[in-house]
Order: C-alpha cells, then structure tokens, then sequence
C-alpha cells in the first residue's frame, strides 16, 4: 500500500481529502503545521507529499526546502496543494522543486487523485461493481 503524507493546517480539507485518499487505497499520514511535516520526514518514508504552502510554524517552501536537502528525501514526489497563488509562494514551490502545483480551489479528490496516479503509476486500483459497470479508482 501506498503512503502519502497529507501536509495541512484546515481540519476540513484534511478530513475530506484523507477520507477520498484512503478509500482509493492509501495509507495516509497528516502533519498539520511544517514542523510537524518536518519532524514526521526524520522517521516517515512516504511515497509522495501533497503540501499546503500557508502552514503554521513553517510555510511549505520551507518544508520543500528541507525535503530537497535531505539525500533520503530528495526525489520524494511533492503535490503542492494550495490557494496561496497571489503569495509568490508558488514561485518559490517551482524554484525549490515541486513536481506539480494544483490549486484547491479548482481542484476535487478526484483531480488530485489523477495527479497522485502520475507520480504513482503502479498503485494497484480498487474496484467495486456499481449495477452492471466495474468503477475503479
């Protein structure tokens, strides 16, 4: 099973998303502020990272920061997930390295599914029969 570390501060999102996440078979684990995040990247191996940049005690860039200076963490595949667009904290998420940027407010589960499917092709699929058609996610 596939391990995503969810990185958010709104109790909201968190509940909404983790539940979608977790029904399309993944393990997920939440950090609520960056030093969470940070703290949970010494022990945690995730397979990949969505990330808020408007976190609590340290801003997404800086967690992405500390995730592209740790040789173990480097190349972890990071979804920045955020409304800050009008911040400049995107631009600096490009620079630092985010391997894709979405905003939540024209986002659903199922758009950030797809772009979780992108970073992780091989994730087996869970599928359920729904009357006469096989749905898979």
């Amino acid at each position: 099973m596939k391990q995503i570390l969810f990185i958010d501060d709104d109790p909201v999102v968190i509940a909404i998303y983790r539940e979608r996440l977790e029904r399309a078979g993944f393990r997920v684990n939440v950090a609520e502020d960056g030093l969470a995040a940070m703290e949970q990247l010494k022990t945690l191996r995730p397979d990949l990272a969505v990330l808020d940049l408007m976190l609590p005690k340290a801003n997404g860039v800086e967690v992405l920061r500390y995730l592209r200076g740790d040789a173990a963490l480097r190349a972890l595949p990071v979804i920045v997930f955020s409304n800050a667009y009008l911040s400049g904290l995107v631009a600096q998420a490009r620079e630092v390295g985010a391997n894709k940027v979405l905003l939540k407010a024209e986002s659903s589960p199922a758009t950030l599914l797809r772009a979780i499917h992108e970073f992780l092709p091989a994730h087996e699929t869970r599928c359920s029969p729904t009357g006469r058609t096989v749905h898979c996610v």
